[in-house]
């Protein structure tokens, strides 16, 4: 709209609406600089990773007949048959848990010729074909097996069990394992898997509390006749 000079209704429209306009303009400025703050943050910030990381030690540790592998030994993935290199090897089994279902890596670094095997719910040594979900033997890289893409769901109890190729003394030793993942990553079993309180000692500390309620009952009785 032009203002035309002694136009004092054309001045008169602008006074009542120049703020408004203003307002307006300023406030769809804002909206679109933060768009495009949004957008930035969005396509530079990576998403976020949880690590966990444990140490130990197969030296003098119980021994099993482990699985066979598909590296050296020709085995399949998940394994079906047990090895016979490895008939005693020590092992170390780790429980953990995840919060987030997705894909987990497994680096494993040992000072010996290790192996991992990857349990679910439960690992029985006397017996570990059962709940097998995976296997690993790096060779020909031997002393850092490991695994890439694991699919694990929240809240199953898995189990890491790390251990040796054979019986020879360069089957044992100290090993350190990272655990990788979308989501929060627990060392150690779930309550579920935590022994319930025994009933039998909870019924014996309510039939003292049941005793010492009595005996107070009687020595009222016996003070109030006396």
């Amino acid at each position: 709209m032009e203002l035309v000079e002694g136009d004092t209704e054309t001045a008169e429209f602008w006074k009542n609406n120049l703020k408004k306009y203003m307002s307006q303009a300023i406030r769809k400025s804002i909206v679109m600089a933060s768009g495009a703050i949004a957008l930035s943050l969005g396509s530079t910030l990576p998403s976020q990773a949880f690590t966990v990381s444990y140490s130990g030690d197969t030296t003098n540790a119980p021994t099993f007949n482990r699985p066979e592998t598909e590296g050296f030994e020709g085995g399949t993935n998940p394994p079906t048959a047990l090895s016979s290199n490895g008939t005693a090897v020590p092992y170390f089994s780790q429980a953990f848990l995840v919060d987030t279902t997705g894909s987990y890596d497994v680096v494993g670094s040992q000072a010996f010729l290790g192996i991992q095997f990857l349990y679910q719910n439960s690992f029985n040594p006397t017996n570990p074909l059962v709940n097998l979900l995976s296997g690993n033997d790096p060779f020909p890289d031997e002393g850092n097996s490991g695994f890439n893409g694991l699919s694990l769901t929240a809240n199953n109890q898995y189990f890491l069990v790390t251990t040796g190729f054979d019986n020879s003394d360069n089957s044992f030793g100290t090993f350190t394992n990272t655990i990788t993942g979308p989501g929060n990553i627990t060392l150690g079993t779930t309550p579920a898997n935590v022994p319930e309180p025994s009933t039998t000692v909870s019924t014996v500390v309510l039939g003292i509390l049941g005793c010492g309620l009595i005996l107070k009952r009687k020595l009222k009785q016996a003070k109030s006749i006396n």
